[in-house]
């Protein structure tokens, strides 16, 4: 039969009444079964036999009446209460009454000892003489006894007297509550015990005795007096005797009958002792055990040390609760540890019903005295489990904290005679919760362990750079991965030092990391502060910086916790983007003065080229007519230069060997005319033969060289060597990372030894007009500009390196081509480039481009038509097509030149044309290009390249013919 601790009616009736019936029918009615008995009233004998397990209203009921079927006697619970002061069933209760050795004491003790027996009433008791008191019972609001139950209390009363007196009080008992009376009202009343009879008869005797002396010679004649008296003292020693060996033998039956109940109170305080140290044993042992197997061990090798059970185990639910899983044991051979270590017992099976299984699920303790008895009720893989493991009887508890199952202790006793009870039950209950709270803090402690490593982890790997730093003084405790990356320190070198060691020396900076920490001993956060630190490298790092205060329990600043994030990326970007503007500005404003010394050098480049189509290379007027028209070339070049910096000169048409470029310029009469300057300057090249091809402009790109080599002369007074270096170089990745495409790259390096660059100019070397130099003892102050744009042009990239002092080194970056070379055209003789009277029709708004474009193809034998109005074009192209259109791109109207080419095409779609522009080709140019424009000529013009455009196009032969 299996029990629970907890049950839906009140417990309010202890197993010792239940014990009474027991004891008495066992002695008065041996013919009834009374384990028959126990077993029809749903009662368990182990239940009886604990003296710590309480009954309902309804067991005690129930078990009455079955009595009462068995016996047929309607008095048996009146005789049962006189029965209960003779057997040893009262226990503790009779240990109590006996220790008093006193009647009157018993009955006013009874409101102490009643709840012993019954929680049910209210015991109230008043003296009423030397052998009467009076006791009032009144029943529990929500208790509702029934008659028999008052019965057995007027003989548990009646019988109280019998410890010393041998015979039952005698009780009035008037009032009743099942007479409808509010309570029930005893008058108890009881003789002295026999020895005190016999005392009080000697006492009397005695004084018969004194008073026959006195009185006898005067009563009794001569020697009979003397009989007389000797009788009566013997008689009086007699009664003394006699009294005195009742008075004994009752002390001896009394102290008899008090050493049984206190060995057996002692067991059982024993035992509590026992349980409790045990508890303390396992809270002392597991509160420092991390490892559930561990802990599991040193609970069941407690039980096994401190209590008398035969064998234990703690089962525990696996980590997703789908099973129980055997963690420690004792008193199991090899055989059945085994056996318990393999057997699955299912938490996940709706339909398992093994005693493990429910006291998990249910959450409730069972005491089961007869596991056969259940076996009926189990599957037959649990009734081959039990069979196996041997168990009798057993206790089984769940492992409960805050209402979540971890586990199952059990015990049992397959050796001893011990019976299990409810008491084991109960102590086994306190062992179960603080194996629960052990348990629970173990898994508590680990998941805090994990989840600090994930926290740890998270926090070291996550890529922000993260400090906490002391309000007191500003040293840093702790700091992530991210945080040592961006210093360049370990951990171990950071965590330690001080906040302002990293913070450059500029006076507002450090200024600034001051008032940060000044504002953390406030309490104050701080968002967003732009803060420069020092590198152990020494290099200059700006960061974000964000601090929260963090307080302890009592809100005091404890440390501040900071985020920063890497700024220097993003400052350097904004270094550009102001350069860039600042360079937008001035190429703008080069634009604009590039288009208006356009204007005036056409005249003095063109007019040359025609003048000297007249005269003989003999004539005076020859040479001079020929430096007017390199001098007006090299204002021409000047103006590129400032086309460049306005970002409209350069044209990526040609494929270029960087080899073969710098070869060329190591020939050039700009590189002699810089070493006549620079005497004590030579200039050494390093070439890579596997050099990739780039694509670009080699007439900027040239310039460019020419630009960096001159000013690393200028930068070298008394004289050195400057090289020129090319490589191939791979970006990857990482580089891209840096504002760069990853790809194939030509690198150019340009390396001198001169006087240097201070690190606050490097960043300024490419702005207009930027210079440190002796004005007027070198160039226009836009060299370095130029190299800029020119690079930017060609989607390239720079890096400069210098130390005054040391040096600097100026590396390109060109991005590589795996197109090939292509021949140069050769260029025809100006007498096959004339004209046969073909009609060109010239449309600028600029008189001086229109004018010398008239000339130039009149020379050349064209018929031409120049105008300067789009609506006049129009007009003629309809009236009279020409065979030729030279249109500009920029007209200065509210129609531009593509725009009027394509009016042209929509009414002439065959209709031949060149483009001209004294800027470098736009997208627009190009689309007039893909419309059917033949070539793209650059201002000013130059006569050869103007007449070969002209003659090409003309010699074309149209799609549309």
């Amino acid at each position: 039969m299996e029990t629970g601790c907890m049950s839906r009616t009140p417990l309010i009736y202890n197993s010792r009444l239940i014990k009474f019936y027991a004891a008495y029918i066992g002695a008065h009615y041996p013919q009834v079964d009374l384990d028959r008995l126990f077993q029809d009233s749903q009662i368990s004998k182990i239940q009886v036999d604990d003296p710590g397990h309480w009954f309902g209203q309804e067991h005690l009921d129930r078990f009455h009446q079955k009595i009462f079927e068995a016996t047929g006697n309607p008095n048996i619970s009146r005789e049962v209460g006189r029965y209960a002061a003779f057997n040893n069933a009262a226990g503790a209760i009779k240990q109590h009454i006996l220790g008093l050795l006193k009647t009157s004491s018993i009955y006013l003790l009874l409101p102490k000892l009643y709840p012993m027996i019954s929680r049910g009433a209210r015991v109230k008791t008043r003296k009423l003489a030397a052998n009467k008191v009076e006791i009032i019972v009144t029943t529990v609001p929500g208790v509702h006894e029934r008659p028999y139950q008052c019965e057995n209390r007027l003989g548990i009363f009646e019988s109280l007297a019998t410890l010393f007196t041998a015979k039952h009080a005698t009780i009035n008992h008037d009032q009743c509550i099942h007479r409808g009376d509010p309570h029930c009202r005893y008058e108890v009343a009881w003789e002295g015990p026999p020895h005190l009879l016999w005392k009080r008869s000697i006492l009397a005797g005695t004084a018969a005795e004194l008073a026959l002396i006195i009185a006898g010679p005067s009563l009794f004649p001569g020697g009979l007096w003397p009989v007389i008296a000797a009788a009566g003292l013997v008689g009086l020693i007699g009664l003394c005797l006699y009294a005195g060996y009742l008075e004994r033998q009752e002390l001896k039956r009394i102290i008899q009958s008090q050493g049984n109940v206190a060995e057996q109170h002692i067991k059982e305080v024993d035992h509590r002792y026992r349980g409790a140290l045990l508890i303390q044993k396992i809270g002392q042992a597991t509160s420092e055990i991390l490892d559930l197997t561990q802990l599991a061990q040193v609970v069941v090798r407690n039980i096994e040390n401190y209590l008398d059970f035969d064998r234990g185990l703690v089962m525990l639910a696996d980590e997703n609760r789908n099973r129980l899983v055997y963690a420690a044991g004792f008193g199991f051979d090899e055989v059945k540890i085994d056996l318990l270590r393999k057997t699955k017992f299912r938490l996940d099976n709706p339909e398992a019903k093994g005693i493990f299984i429910q006291v998990f699920k249910e959450q409730r303790p069972m005491l089961v005295d007869d596991v056969n008895a259940l076996q009926p009720t189990f599957s037959l893989r649990s009734q081959a489990f039990a069979k196996q493991i041997g168990s009798k009887s057993l206790i089984c508890l769940p492992i409960v904290y805050e209402n979540q199952s971890l586990g199952i202790l059990a015990v049992d006793n397959i050796k001893g005679q011990r019976q299990l009870t409810q008491s084991d039950v109960h102590l086994l209950m306190g062992v179960a919760y603080q194996t629960a709270v052990s348990i629970f803090s173990t898994l508590a402690y680990k998941k805090l362990q994990a989840s600090e490593e994930r926290y740890r982890g998270l926090y070291d790997s996550a890529p922000t750079p993260y400090f906490s730093i002391s309000a007191q003084n500003a040293a840093i405790v702790n700091c992530n991965i991210a945080a040592t990356r961006l210093l360049g320190f370990s951990r171990t070198q950071l965590i330690g030092s001080t906040w302002f060691d990293h913070f450059s020396d500029d006076a507002g900076n450090r200024a600034r990391s001051q008032w940060i920490h000044h504002a953390l001993q406030q309490g104050r956060p701080i968002h967003h502060e732009e803060v420069k630190l020092v590198r152990k490298d020494a290099q200059m790092v700006w960061a974000d910086l964000s601090m929260e205060p963090y307080k302890d329990a009592r809100g005091e600043v404890v440390e501040g916790r900071c985020v920063l994030i890497d700024t220097s990326e993003r400052k350097k970007l904004e270094e550009k983007l102001r350069h860039a503007q600042k360079m937008e500005v001035m190429g703008t404003l080069a634009g604009g003065v590039a288009h208006d010394l356009c204007n005036i050098l056409a005249a003095i480049v063109s007019y040359p080229d025609l003048l000297l189509m007249d005269i003989d290379s003999s004539s005076h007027l020859f040479d001079p007519l020929n430096k007017i028209r390199t001098a007006g070339m090299r204002a021409a070049a000047i103006v590129q230069d400032l086309l460049t910096l306005a970002r409209l000169g350069v044209q990526l048409t040609e494929v270029i060997d960087f080899n073969a470029l710098i070869l060329e310029f190591m020939k050039s009469a700009e590189l002699e005319n810089l070493q006549n300057f620079h005497p004590q300057v030579q200039v050494f090249t390093d070439l890579d033969k596997e050099l990739a091809l780039v694509k670009g402009s080699a007439v900027h790109l040239i310039k460019t060289v020419l630009n960096i080599v001159t000013n690393a002369a200028e930068a070298m007074p008394a004289g050195g060597h400057i090289h020129i270096v090319t490589r191939n170089r791979q970006f990857d990745a990482e580089e891209a990372q840096k504002n760069r495409e990853a790809g194939h790259y030509v690198m150019i390096s340009i390396r001198d030894e001169g006087e240097g660059i201070a690190k606050e100019d490097i960043g300024r070397i490419f702005e207009p007009f930027f210079t440190k130099k002796v004005l007027g003892r070198s160039g226009t102050g836009l060299g370095m500009a130029i190299v800029w744009a020119t690079v930017q042009d060609h989607r390239g990239y720079i890096d400069v390196e210098s130390e005054p002092g040391k040096g600097t080194s100026v590396n390109l970056y060109l991005p590589a081509t795996e197109e090939v070379i292509s021949r140069p055209p050769v260029m025809p003789l100006i007498e096959d480039l004339k004209g046969h009277g073909e009609t060109i029709l010239v449309i600028d708004d600029e008189a001086e481009h229109r004018e010398i474009a008239s000339k130039m193809l009149t020379r050349l034998g064209y018929r031409v038509i120049a105008l300067d109005n789009v609506h006049a074009a129009l007009e003629q192209v309809e009236q009279e097509p020409p065979d030729l259109l030279v249109l500009d791109m920029i007209l200065g109207t509210d129609m531009d030149g593509l725009t009027l080419y394509r009016r042209i095409l929509s009414m002439r779609p065959d209709q031949k044309a060149v483009i001209t522009s004294g800027y470098a080709k736009t997208y627009r140019v190009n689309q007039a290009l893909e419309l059917g424009a033949g070539a793209y000529i650059k201002k000013p013009y130059a006569l050869r390249e103007f007449a070969a455009a002209v003659r090409s196009e003309l010699d074309r032969v149209s799609c549309l013919m």
